[in-house]
């Protein structure tokens, strides 16, 4: 009799297969109810990490404007010989490799442009692990193969290799009429790349084209900047944006502010340079109506 007894005791312990799952079922509904939250969670970090890393490169591109009459390295890579095209949503490469040679200074294998004279006037360091140049690559682009830290196709150091940074500079300011298609700025800041000289200037744009080698064409002057937005992540095509932070991007300002702006700021143009090609001369009147889009805070066109 003691032994039945124990046997029922027993099994009324067990779960049955019903009640497992159950408990599953239960289980995974809790799973599917945290992981959108746990999701929001990381990605609003990474969102707060970027912002971070945009304030950094604000305190650099002042200390640099403070030695340099207020210049400031931003602009495109684009140009090259005379004659080619500059297309000025290229613009978040902190070296290049030149086919009209390096900076004629050591370690003589690249150019640096843009953001990379940070790293070239010794602002921001370069070493093994990144430094201080983390700076230039945003969490959300982790696994990115174009524009990641250390990526298969973006492999570290900048002073040996190719690097493209996940944030975006400012190339011009002054299109007179950007709602109209083929319309160029004429003030646009391009490194050149083709077989122009070196070592670290801008070179001559007139019409979106390279116009000449020299003299060297003027930066940017942070102090005359002012309010406006000149540094972003990448802003290149949709396919960019989705892989940072999906809804919207960070922009930086040049009064050193920071801010994130919703997609709609800048979907219509993202989504009709999908048609015409955004790293085309054609394409550059969109870029410019981003950018303004971004000074004002809303859609303007």
């Amino acid at each position: 009799m003691s032994r039945l007894i124990h046997r029922r005791t027993r099994s009324r312990r067990a779960f049955t297969l019903v009640e497992l799952l159950v408990v599953i079922g239960i289980i995974a509904i809790l799973i599917s109810v945290l992981l959108p939250t746990l999701s929001k969670a990381r990605e609003s970090a990474k969102r707060t990490q970027c912002l971070s890393n945009l304030r950094q490169i604000a305190v650099f591109l002042n200390m640099y404007a403070n030695v340099n009459n207020q210049q400031v390295p931003l602009g495109t890579s684009s140009g090259g010989a005379v004659g080619r095209d500059v297309a000025e949503a290229i613009s978040y490469c902190l070296t290049r490799i030149s086919s009209g040679g390096p900076d004629p200074d050591p370690p003589k294998k690249v150019r640096y442009v843009g953001l990379g004279l940070l790293m070239k006037a010794g602002y921001v360091k370069e070493d093994k692990a990144g430094g201080s140049a983390q700076i230039f690559f945003c969490p959300s682009f982790a696994g990115d193969r174009f524009h990641a830290f250390d990526a298969l196709e973006n492999t570290w150091p900048p002073s040996a290799n190719e690097i493209r940074s996940s944030y975006t500079c400012r190339a011009s300011t002054n299109d007179p009429t950007p709602q109209t298609a083929g319309s160029q700025a004429t003030d646009v800041v391009d490194w050149g790349v083709g077989n122009a000289p070196g070592p670290f200037w801008p070179l001559q744009v007139v019409g979106g084209k390279v116009a000449a080698q020299s003299p060297p064409a003027p930066m940017f002057k942070l102090n005359k900047l002012k309010s406006r937005a000149i540094v972003s992540d990448v802003i290149s095509g949709q396919d960019r944006i989705v892989v940072a932070h999906k809804r919207g991007i960070n922009v930086l300002y040049a009064n050193g502010g920071a801010r994130w702006e919703d997609e709609a700021t800048f979907k219509k143009q993202v989504t009709a340079g999908a048609t015409v090609g955004m790293f085309n001369i054609t394409a550059n009147y969109l870029v410019h109506q981003i950018w303004n889009n971004f000074d004002a805070d809303q859609q303007l066109y």
